[in-house]
């Protein structure tokens, strides 16, 4: 609760961006502590179908886990997904708290359209004047960069998605991975966060096609 109270402060900004860069853009602001219901305000939500108590996305628990906000202010123009398939250029901000602690994420999604370079141009800007006034440095992701964010709605989708970035990237069946291979994997996902997610547990077992008390012994596996 303390947390959302201090993000309140931080809602007429995601109107404020939303209402200069127009329709093609979506703004959300994010509680770190409740990643179950993260979304605590939206503008133009119907981009990505998020709306109001929606979950942090698979790359938002990333740079959570991996305490991201520790290095950098920012990250900014990276690719990213609805599950429509309509393609974004994205850029997170990081909101802290008078003792450097995360207590929020600002995320801003620009449709890629012939003509959002402008409006890219403009969320550039705000970032960097946000930055600017709080100290701190930001990291571009380059243009020729793949999808690294999907944008879901619902909690199950996010998980999936997370597991299945990190298994397509062996590009062979699950019945033919070795005991090695699954074990990199669930340590690939326990860096990427997925496992504050309750439930997780049980999908990686389906999709690995074992137990969930071996998912846990591949966890604690160093």
């Amino acid at each position: 609760m303390k947390s959302i109270k201090q993000l309140e402060r931080y809602i007429p900004l995601v109107n404020f961006i939303a209402d200069i860069i127009g329709p093609q853009c979506e703004v959300l602001l994010h509680d770190v502590v409740d990643v179950r219901n993260s979304v605590v305000a939206v503008r133009n939500g119907y981009i990505s179908g998020r709306q109001l108590g929606c979950p942090l996305t698979d790359f938002g628990l990333e740079l959570l886990e991996n305490q991201v906000y520790l290095k950098q202010t920012a990250i900014v123009n990276y690719l990213s997904r609805t599950d429509s398939g309509e393609k974004l250029r994205s850029s997170t901000y990081f909101l802290k708290n008078e003792n450097n602690e995360l207590i929020g994420m600002l995320c801003v999604n620009i449709l890629i359209l012939p003509d959002t370079d402008v409006v890219k141009n403009l969320t550039d800007n705000l970032l960097h004047v946000l930055i600017a006034n709080n100290g701190g440095s930001n990291e571009s992701v380059p243009e020729n960069e793949k999808v690294i964010e999907s944008l879901h709605s619902s909690i199950d989708n996010v998980v999936e998605s997370a597991i299945g970035k990190v298994v397509d990237t062996y590009n062979i069946p699950v019945e033919r991975m070795s005991v090695e291979e699954k074990i990199a994997i669930v340590q690939k996902l326990s860096t990427n966060g997925i496992f504050k997610i309750k439930g997780a547990i049980p999908k990686v077992a389906g999709t690995l096609q074992t137990s969930e008390s071996t998912i846990y012994r591949y966890i604690s596996c160093k």
